[in-house]
């Protein structure tokens, strides 16, 4: 297929054209500053394309491109009109992907439906590490569950990870900003880069994360059920997450913007931290909630090595230009849109590990304690 990607010669957009090229596609790594992505085209047999998509996002279709791919954003930043591309995309016939990590962005992008559908296209928002992904585990996770109580979601990268100013600003941006989850069966008020909470990746490997609003916390507890959904982000160095803590104080206080010398800051302080910490980083999805009388518990668990990490935004593109025809066509979230095991195949290449379990509680005896009866792996490989 032949592949725009917005942003191609960013840090997520040019680690999602690797893994494209790899698959046969033929790309272009389109943006503004061409020339930031003439190294990588040639390494990759790819080729540049300038383009404003705020301005002029007509010259993506110079290409004549199978599918687009806008992997910049920041998409809560994107203005009074936000679907400029998919609706082209849509007009001229064109599949639409994106890596978009905005709750409201993600959502909002099935007013196109009809359109896409009418088309024969498919626009996805969300197709990468969040809705994409966590949806795929999560859907794996609840298969035969009579009730779910609780559906916890963690990405937890390790400090070596590239990251660009869109990175900075797209993490930025919610803390201490106010937003609401569904805990309990209900709607709460929530607030970014809060409520920390310590994860296990392996033995000896603990990371903390914090309150992050993302598409999965307004998407996923209609189209699960669940009592309650979760998630949360963290950075590896604690000096990282401390800062974010005192600034997510501060914005409860006084509502207030970062200023764009303020993200330039924060920019340059990650770039001479990022000798320290490891490139080791992970994700983890746990669901619990009850088959029959018995309670359970499943997590699934990523591990990615040797700076891998960051190429996990990009995985559910890969696995759904591997399949194209058989994605349904329309404009939506990106929900469950391959099964797990697909998903997981189109990350063999790459040095990361995934792990699945599955632990049973007896039910609840009369003095109201339960004991543990069984913890066994489930087949990592099974569909």
């Amino acid at each position: 297929m032949k592949v725009v990607i917005i942003g191609g010669y960013g840090v997520f957009g040019s680690l999602t054209a690797r893994l494209l090229s790899r698959d046969g596609h033929r790309i272009w790594l389109a943006g503004r500053h061409p020339d930031k992505g003439r190294a990588l085209a040639k390494e990759l047999g790819a080729q540049t394309l300038a383009v404003d998509i705020g301005t002029a996002p007509e010259v993506l279709f110079d290409a004549q491109p199978d599918v687009v791919i806008d992997a910049a954003g920041p998409f809560q930043n994107y203005g009074s009109d936000p679907y400029r591309v998919p609706k082209l995309c849509i007009s001229r016939g064109c599949h639409y992907l994106d890596l978009s990590d905005s709750a409201k962005f993600t959502q909002g992008i099935v007013y196109l439906d009809a359109e896409a559908c009418a088309a024969g296209v498919f626009s996805l928002s969300g197709a990468s590490s969040v809705p994409g992904l966590s949806s795929s585990i999560v859907a794996d996770l609840i298969t035969g569950l009579d009730e779910i109580d609780l559906i916890d979601i963690a990405i937890l990268p390790g400090n070596r990870a590239p990251r660009g100013m869109s990175v900075i600003k797209s993490i930025v941006s919610g803390v201490g900003r106010p937003y609401h989850i569904w805990r309990d069966g209900s709607w709460q008020s929530a607030t970014g880069w809060t409520d920390r909470k310590l994860y296990q990746l392996e033995p000896g490997l603990n990371r903390a994360g914090y309150s992050v609003d993302v598409p999965d916390i307004a998407l996923l507890p209609s189209w699960t059920g669940a009592k309650s959904v979760m998630f949360r982000a963290g950075l590896e160095l604690s000096v990282m997450n401390r800062a974010l803590q005192f600034l997510a104080k501060l914005r409860q206080y006084g509502r207030f913007d970062v200023p764009d010398v303020g993200y330039a800051g924060l920019y340059l302080l990650s770039k001479a931290l990022y000798p320290f910490g490891s490139d080791r980083g992970g994700m983890v999805v746990s669901v619990s909630g009850r088959l029959g009388k018995q309670s359970v518990t499943r997590q699934w668990k990523l591990i990615a090595e040797n700076g891998h990490g960051p190429f996990v935004p990009g995985v559910m593109c890969r696995a759904l230009l591997r399949e194209p025809s058989n994605i349904k066509a329309g404009a939506r979230p990106c929900l469950a849109e391959m099964p797990r095991f697909k998903v997981e195949n189109a990350m063999a290449d790459l040095q990361i590990q995934t792990e699945t379990t599955e632990v049973l509680d007896k039910p609840a005896q009369s003095d109201g304690h339960s004991g543990r009866q069984g913890h066994h792996m489930l087949d990592p490989a099974a569909p």
